[in-house]
C-alpha cells in the first residue's frame, strides 16, 4: 500500500483553508492584494456580520417589552455573535494555525506499518464524512431559514430585525435589507462550516495519532532480532515512543490554544440559542412550516455542539487507554533500566490529554454536551414559567 503522506494530511484541512481564504483571513505580501483583502474582510465582517448584529440588537431593544419578539431576535444574535468571534479568532491566530498545519506534516506523525496506514486512512475518511455531513446540514438549515419566510409571507424580510427603511416589497430599502440578511447569514454559515469541521478534523487527526501510538506501545520488546540486541533495541523503541508522545502533546496543546476561546463562547451562545429555540417552538402551535424551520435549525445547532464535544472527548477517552496498551508490551523480560523507563512512561500516560474550555476544570466531551442540553431545557422551563 503506497501512501502519499503530505497529500493525505493536507486533505484534513484543505477545503476549510479555501473557505477561510475567501474571507481574506490570510495575510498578503503584495500591497494591492493586501488592500483588496482588507476591503473584502471589511465587507464580510463589518458590513454584513456586524451590521446584522447591530440590527438584531436594536430590534431586541425596541421590542424589549415583548418576550416573543425578543426571543426571535436573540436566537439569531447569539449565533451571529459567535460567528463574528470565530472570524476574529482566525484572523488573529492565522499564522499559528498555519504553523499547526505545517507540524501535522512532520515525519514523526507518518504511519510506518500497513496497520498504521489503515488507521490513518480511516481517520482521513472520517474527517471527510464529518465535514461533508455537517456542511450539508448547515446549508440545509441556512436554506430553510432564508426561504421559509418567502413561502409564509413574501412581503416580509427573511429575518426579524430592525428595518431602518421600513420599505415595502420591491422598494430599494426592502431589496437592500433582503440582500444584507442573505449575505450575512450565508457568511456566518460557511465560517461555521469551516471552523467547526476544521476543529473536528484536527481532533480526528490527533485521535488517529494516539491509535498509532498505542500500536507502537504494544509492540515494544516484541519481534526483536537477537538476545544480545534485545535491551538496546527496546531502549531505542522506548525513546522513540517517548519522543512521539511528546509531539502529540505539543500538537494537542497548539490546537487547544487556538480554538478553546471561540469554541467556549460558541458553547455559551449555543445554550442561549437552544433555549430561545425551545421557547419559540413551544409558542408556534399549528404553524407547520415554521416549526419545521425551527426543528432543522435546532438540529443543526445540536450537531454543531455534538461533533466538537464528541471528537474532542475521543482524544481524552483514547488517552485513558494508553497505559493498558503499554502494559501489553514485552516488559516482563526487559532489563531493569528499561523497566524503570517503562514505569516512568506509564506514570506520564496516566495524565490524559484534554481539550479544555475557558474554565480549565472542564473539557470538551460528551458530558459537557449533555450538560448543555440539560441546561438549555432547564432555562427554557424557567423562561416558560416566568412568562406564563
Amino acid at each position: 500500500m503506497q501512501l502519499n503522506f503530505d497529500s493525505s494530511v493536507n486533505s484534513f484541512y484543505s477545503v476549510q483553508k479555501r473557505i477561510m481564504q475567501c474571507y481574506s483571513l490570510y495575510p498578503q505580501q503584495l500591497p494591492w492584494k493586501r488592500w483588496l483583502h482588507n476591503v473584502n474582510f471589511i465587507i464580510i465582517f463589518g458590513f454584513f456580520l456586524m451590521m446584522l448584529n447591530l440590527l438584531l440588537l436594536m430590534y431586541i431593544v425596541i421590542n424589549i417589552g415583548d418576550m416573543n419578539e425578543v426571543i426571535k431576535g436573540f436566537f439569531l444574535l447569539a449565533t451571529c455573535s459567535a460567528c463574528s468571534l470565530k472570524i476574529l479568532s482566525l484572523k488573529f491566530n492565522i499564522l499559528d494555525l498555519e504553523r499547526l498545519f505545517a507540524h501535522m506534516h512532520d515525519a514523526e506523525f507518518k504511519p510506518l506499518s500497513l496497520e498504521e496506514q489503515r488507521i490513518f486512512l480511516n481517520a482521513r475518511q472520517l474527517s471527510h464524512t464529518t465535514r461533508n455531513s455537517y456542511g450539508a446540514v448547515s446549508v440545509c438549515a441556512l436554506t430553510t431559514l432564508l426561504l421559509t419566510q418567502c413561502i409564509i409571507d413574501n412581503t416580509q424580510l427573511p429575518l426579524d430585525t430592525y428595518d431602518p427603511f421600513q420599505g415595502e416589497r420591491g422598494s430599494f430599502g426592502f431589496c437592500f435589507m433582503y440582500v444584507n440578511h442573505c449575505c450575512a447569514l450565508s457568511s456566518a454559515c460557511f465560517i461555521n462550516i469551516a471552523f467547526d469541521s476544521l476543529c473536528c478534523s484536527i481532533f480526528i487527526f490527533i485521535r488517529c495519532q494516539l491509535d498509532i501510538f498505542a500500536l507502537r506501545l504494544q509492540s515494544i520488546g516484541k519481534s526483536l532480532n537477537s538476545e544480545v540486541a534485545t535491551d538496546a533495541e527496546m531502549l531505542q523503541q522506548l525513546k522513540h515512543c517517548i519522543h512521539y508522545h511528546k509531539r502529540i502533546i505539543e500538537l494537542t496543546s497548539d490546537i487547544e490554544a487556538i480554538v478553546y476561546k471561540p469554541i467556549s463562547v460558541q458553547i455559551f451562545c449555543s445554550v442561549l440559542v437552544l433555549t430561545a429555540n425551545f421557547y419559540s417552538m413551544s409558542q408556534s402551535t399549528g404553524e407547520t412550516l415554521l416549526l419545521l424551520k425551527m426543528f432543522i435549525y435546532q438540529s443543526c445547532m445540536l450537531l454543531q455542539i455534538f461533533i466538537i464535544c464528541y471528537f474532542a472527548g475521543e482524544i481524552t477517552e483514547r488517552s485513558y487507554g494508553l497505559p493498558h496498551d503499554l502494559y501489553k508490551s514485552n516488559w516482563v523480560g526487559a532489563h531493569r533500566t528499561n523497566q524503570r523507563l517503562l514505569l516512568m512512561l506509564m506514570l506520564r500516560l496516566d495524565l490524559p490529554l484534554r481539550i479544555k474550555t475557558l474554565n480549565s476544570s472542564h473539557s470538551f466531551d460528551l458530558m459537557l454536551f449533555s450538560s448543555i442540553v440539560n441546561c438549555s431545557y432547564s432555562y427554557f422551563a424557567l423562561l416558560k414559567r416566568v412568562n406564563s
